[in-house]
């Protein structure tokens, strides 16, 4: 019975600790000096969303859908149709790109402004609903993203 209880329990904690994906990004809060992208579920800013600060991820697998609407729930991964995005306070540039693989490839859909300013996209271009890293870049508009990204 103590070898069961105790194989059970390093299985629950292995799923547990396995859970969560990793990433330099916080999810589900938005600092009101630093960048934000806010993700939805449907075109037009409708549907559930999650919010993105703070970083890149390289593989939004594992994340899901937090609030209230449709997709409540639903996966991130390739299931991003609509997003805003919000600057840093800096009067340097900043972006968020949305890229249609994990690992920050392929094509992408760029939100680019400074200042506090936002950027929308009512429906994603190059990644609507095909969408699997964000990447952040501050300081400036094109390094480390491709040149043939959709430039909101």
């Amino acid at each position: 019975m103590g070898s069961i209880l105790g194989t059970t329990a390093l299985v629950a904690a292995g799923s547990f600790f396995s859970a969560a994906p990793a990433s330099a990004a916080t999810t589900g809060t938005c600092y009101t000096d630093r960048p934000c992208l806010l993700l939805f579920y449907n075109s037009a800013y409708e549907g559930s969303h999650i919010k993105i600060g703070g970083g890149s991820i390289s593989n939004l697998a594992g994340y899901t859908y937090p609030y209230a609407g449709a997709g409540q729930g639903q996966p991130v991964k390739n299931n991003a149709a609509s997003a805003h995005f919000r600057a840093d306070s800096s009067f340097y540039p900043s972006s968020m790109t949305v890229f249609y693989n994990s690992g920050y490839g392929g094509p992408c859909d760029r939100f680019m402004g400074h200042e506090l300013t936002w950027k929308y996209g009512p429906k994603l271009v190059r990644t609507y609903n095909e969408n699997a890293s964000v990447k952040q870049v501050l300081g400036t508009y094109q390094a480390n993203h491709p040149t043939d990204c959709f430039n909101w």
